[in-house]
């Protein structure tokens, strides 16, 4: 199915945002699982290796406020990111923070329909040019994609209407050699189950899959991955059934059709996977669940593309408590990423899993230093690690972090 709609720059009003459901958007459900976690104590920490973390910026409001995506990094090492904000009196914000610490607020955002909630991970061609799926925005308040050009002006490339082309963008976008890009809503499309998308540089939206439920899985999260050969890989937070339901990893070929390569029982597989998707050389895809009450405090999984899962690690609370992001691998296959919550303090980690299965702890979060992280992890071209978290740092509205090995 093809979609057009025209580029402008609309002015409406919302009096709703998407994810009043629990479901829907657990990002948005942060102050809640806040107060869940800090209510949980941890009779131990797990050893911490020598690490040196640096806060290279704390948010104070009049830039932005807590920060919840994965960072993106250009090769000259200045690192971009969205944050969430309130209104009133804090604003999000697009930003750009140099390698030497100077930050750049590219758009203050307000309820004008575009980037009204741009809280995903940003996309950079190579120009310069900034892209983000914008769950509220666009004309009818369904969702938008959005392009902020390098001298910082935005524009809507594509906003949803809510019908079969989908409805609640809520993830990163990805693109191909032709400027094409692809991505997924977490609502709408033919069974109201969410959708994966291409947009072209001139603004035509496809709906390449339309997720039914069941077995096939609903409510897509996490940012598509994209194969050489044009497959497409991510999960579903659910199946959009009555009953209990927790995801699954799927597999989407460039002609449509969905293979299911592993369907999670809530056990101790985990369940309602939200972060990214990485791949080896060798095809394996590694991922990781949050913590489900009363069944895991959340895991690290392999699968293949036969569909065999292995969990590589599942978190005690004292190691980290419930990732909310994906892992990222170095060159010698170890897979780094962040804890939500849980450590020494409560406030999540940084963690390494090694390719023996070890799990370190190489920070544990205080406060001061940063607190609930929940975007994720990049390298730079030195092998030192960046983050955000959502809260902490000098004014409790989250940081932008530098881990050196």
């Amino acid at each position: 199915m093809l979609f057009t709609n025209s580029i402008t720059t609309p002015n409406i009003s919302r009096d709703r945002m998407p994810g009043a459901d629990a479901r829907s958007d657990v990002r948005l459900s942060l102050v809640l699982a806040i107060v869940i976690f800090l209510a949980i104590s941890w009779a131990a920490t797990a050893p911490a290796a020598a690490q040196t973390l640096t806060v290279l910026h704390s948010f104070n409001g009049s830039d932005g406020a807590y920060p919840f995506s994965r960072l993106t990094i250009d090769g000259q090492g200045n690192l971009y990111g969205t944050t969430g904000g309130t209104l009133p009196p804090t604003v999000g914000s697009i930003f750009e923070l140099t390698s030497s610490g100077k930050m750049k607020v590219f758009l203050k955002r307000t309820p004008t329909g575009i980037c009204d909630f741009c809280v995903d991970n940003l996309l950079r061609d190579s120009k310069g040019n900034l892209y983000v799926s914008d769950a509220i925005g666009g004309t009818f308040g369904n969702g938008s994609v959005d392009r902020i050009s390098a001298t910082g002006v935005a524009s809507v490339r594509y906003s949803f209407t809510g019908g079969d082309d989908g409805k609640y963008p809520n993830d990163g976008l990805v693109s191909d050699g032709e400027g094409n890009l692809y991505g997924t809503t977490g609502m709408g499309g033919s069974f109201g189950q969410g959708v994966v998308f291409k947009i072209t540089p001139g603004g035509e939206e496809t709906v390449l899959y339309s997720f039914p439920g069941g077995s096939s899985g609903a409510e897509p999260w996490g940012r598509l991955l994209r194969d050489s050969q044009g497959n497409f890989y991510g999960t579903t937070y659910a199946d959009g059934g009555l009953e209990l339901s927790f995801g699954v990893v799927f597999k989407l070929s460039p002609a449509g059709d969905e293979t299911v390569l592993h369907s999670f029982t809530g056990g101790s597989d985990g369940g309602h996977p939200n972060g990214d998707l990485i791949m080896d050389a060798q095809g394996n895809l590694y991922g990781t669940t949050p913590a489900i009450p009363r069944s895991t405090h959340g895991t690290v999984f392999k699968i293949t593309q036969q569909g065999d899962l292995t969990v590589l690690h599942t978190f005690s609370g004292s190691d980290g408590f419930s990732p909310r992001s994906g892992v990222i691998m170095d060159s010698a296959g170890n897979l780094y990423g962040t804890t939500f919550s849980g450590g020494s303090s409560n406030n999540g980690v940084v963690y390494e899993l090694s390719t023996n299965g070890t799990e370190s702890v190489l920070h544990n979060f205080s406060g001061p230093d940063g607190s609930l992280p929940v975007g994720g992890l990049v390298f730079d071209a030195e092998g030192n690690l960046y983050g955000t978290t959502a809260y902490g740092g000098s004014s409790n509205d989250g940081v932008v972090f530098k881990l050196t090995p």
